[in-house]
């Protein structure tokens, strides 16, 4: 470390570039604080990046009511079914009564968007206080090209999840794939998207149109660079720093070098475990 002291002070650093660790940035910098997310990989996006990107939250109110009400009760006794003796009565209420205000805070001021999934039950529909439909969302496709030069780095989608790099957004847009010798409208809407993915790929080198995991990591990403949140990649966290039972800061391995960071207000740990 340098000598004299930190090398940097913050008011948070949040450590881990998924879904987690952004949106505590976004949040943190929308309430004015200034914010440092550190991720140890050259991409930023984590494994939220590479996955469906569907959120579980009961009452969130994006849904037209096709299927039927649905109540806080209902789902808290599905949960008190399917967790059994893990059951933590506290951080479900909590969830349960936050979840609804999560979503309506990232949809009203961030850039992250999402769409209902009514044809979505939960997994054990039959469970009491199941629903058949409804308590799923997820992020709204998105348009890469407006992370800028960022686009670059986010990390790209799983492989397995995609076709010639191409990405789907639920199931109603992989039936027009499915069906595309058996249905005039789904061969045409195949071509379409086969050729906007060409173009794309011709002058970006990957795909622009962004769903699931990837469109939710691309939205908070956006969001936070838009609020001044800064990123340092390729930046990993090898000690935290304490002050009797407060943790005060990092210790970051950056270019070669190790450097301190003061964290005036923060540190959230957001890194997943995984490499």
């Amino acid at each position: 470390m340098s000598q004299g002291g930190s090398d940097r002070s913050v008011d948070a650093v949040v450590v881990g570039s998924g879904a987690g660790g952004l949106a505590a940035a976004v949040t943190a910098a929308r309430l004015g604080l200034q914010v440092l997310v550190l991720e140890k990989d050259s991409l930023y996006g984590g494994t939220t990046a590479r996955s469906g990107g569907v959120l579980w939250v009961p009452c969130h109110g994006l849904g037209d009511g096709s299927n039927g009400p649905d109540s806080p009760e209902a789902a808290r006794r599905y949960l008190q079914g399917e967790c059994g003796a893990a059951f933590d009565a506290d951080k479900v209420d909590a969830f349960l009564r936050h979840g609804p205000r999560m979503v309506d805070f990232f949809t009203r001021q961030t850039e992250v968007a999402f769409a209902n999934l009514p044809e979505f039950p939960d997994y054990h529909p039959d469970r009491p206080g199941a629903s058949q439909g409804g308590r799923s969302i997820l992020a709204a496709p998105y348009d890469a090209r407006r992370l800028g030069p960022r686009m670059k780095q986010l990390r790209p989608p799983l492989k397995e999840i995609t076709f010639m790099g191409m990405m789907f957004n639920a199931s109603e847009e992989v039936q027009h794939f499915f069906k595309v010798t058996r249905s005039l409208r789904s061969a045409a809407y195949v071509a379409r998207r086969l050729a906007a993915h060409a173009v794309e790929m011709l002058r970006h080198g990957r795909a622009t149109r962004l769903t699931n995991g990837n469109a939710l990591a691309a939205r908070l990403a956006q969001s936070a660079f838009g609020l001044g949140v800064e990123l340092w990649l390729d930046t990993p966290v090898v000690e935290l720093l304490r002050e009797g039972d407060r943790v005060i800061g990092v210790v970051v391995q950056r270019g070669g070098e190790r450097l301190r960071v003061n964290a005036r207000r923060g540190v959230v740990l957001a890194a997943g475990g995984f490499p």
